[in-house]
C-alpha cells in the first residue's frame, strides 16, 4: 500500500464523498454538511478557513481530514472532519491524516486542537481513536445532537 498524504484538490471530491458515505459513521445530513465544508476548503486552499489533506493510495483518495483555525482564538484550531474509507480502515490511514493535520496546525503557530465527537455507543471506536492519539476529554454537553446523544469535547495540546 503506497500511502501519500497530500493537499486535497477539487478532483478528489468524489473520492472524499465516497469515503464519507461508505464509512457508516455519518448521517445523510452530516455528509451534506461535510461536503459543504469540503467545498469551502477546496475553494480556499490550505490557508483558507478549512485546510484539507487527503490520503492517496494507488491514485485514489481513501480518506481525508479537515482542520481550521478557531475564530476569536490566538492559537486554537478545530479538527472538523476525519474520514477513512472502510476498505482501508485499521491500516494507519486515519493516524497518518491526523498526524499531518497536527503538523500543519503546529506549523501555522497552533498550540492546541479541539474536536467534538458523538457520545453514542456507535461512536466509541472514533472516541478511542482520538484518546489513543493523545486527545483528552475536556467537556460534555448532554443531549447535544439529539436526545441521549452527548457532544464530547476533546483537546490535544501540541508540543
Amino acid at each position: 500500500m503506497g500511502l501519500k498524504i497530500r493537499e486535497l484538490v477539487p478532483r478528489d471530491r468524489d473520492d472524499a464523498r465516497e469515503a464519507l458515505v461508505t464509512c457508516g459513521a455519518f448521517t445523510d445530513e452530516e455528509v451534506r454538511v461535510a461536503l459543504e465544508v469540503l467545498d469551502a476548503g477546496l475553494e480556499g486552499g490550505l490557508h483558507g478557513d478549512y485546510a484539507l489533506f487527503g490520503a492517496e493510495i494507488d491514485g485514489k483518495v481513501r480518506g481525508y481530514v479537515c482542520v481550521g483555525k478557531t475564530p476569536l482564538t490566538l492559537s486554537t484550531w478545530h479538527l472538523y472532519w476525519i474520514c477513512v474509507h472502510p476498505a482501508v480502515q485499521g491500516t494507519g490511514v486515519g493516524r497518518a491524516l491526523q498526524s499531518r493535520a497536527e503538523a500543519f496546525v503546529s506549523g501555522c503557530g497552533g498550540e492546541r486542537v479541539v474536536l467534538e465527537a458523538s457520545g453514542l455507543p456507535g461512536a466509541a471506536r472514533a472516541r478511542r481513536f482520538y484518546e489513543d492519539a493523545g486527545y483528552t476529554e475536556v467537556g460534555r454537553v448532554p443531549h447535544f445532537y439529539r436526545p441521549d446523544d452527548d457532544c464530547i469535547v476533546y483537546c490535544k495540546v501540541l508540543a
